[in-house]
């Protein structure tokens, strides 16, 4: 499958689904990324159940983050995954990341050039 850039971004839509309904994203493709990541004001609306919590280290230092457990939709196929619930900052051109937890499911190549995704 085919993926054009949104706003100069590696960007595909997902849904994800919990206990008690669905939201869907356009989600920024992040390699490097461990994890999907969600906004954790919808955790929620959706009714996702705790997963604990893990450590991660970004460009700002460490964070704590709580894992929730969902079912993501990416390319017409459902994962059940442990996903990250952060709300970014308000300036953040995306509000949910697809990780290397699902991608690495996928060979991608990245043409920046023509700003597409080959994913299969």
């Amino acid at each position: 499958m085919r993926v054009h850039y949104k706003r100069d971004m590696p960007e595909v839509k997902i849904k994800v689904k919990g206990l008690t309904g669905e939201i869907q994203y356009d989600a920024y493709l992040d390699t490097g990324a461990f994890k999907c990541l969600i906004p954790e004001t919808d955790v929620t609306k959706i009714g996702l159940l705790p997963a604990g919590a893990t450590e991660i280290i970004t460009g700002s230092g460490k964070d704590h983050i709580k894992l929730y457990r969902a079912t993501i939709t990416f390319l017409n196929k459902e994962f059940s995954v442990l996903v990250l619930g952060k709300d970014l900052p308000e300036q953040a051109m995306v509000k949910a990341i697809v990780g290397r937890d699902i991608l690495d499911k996928y060979r991608a190549c990245f043409d920046g050039i023509k700003k597409e995704i080959e994913i299969t």
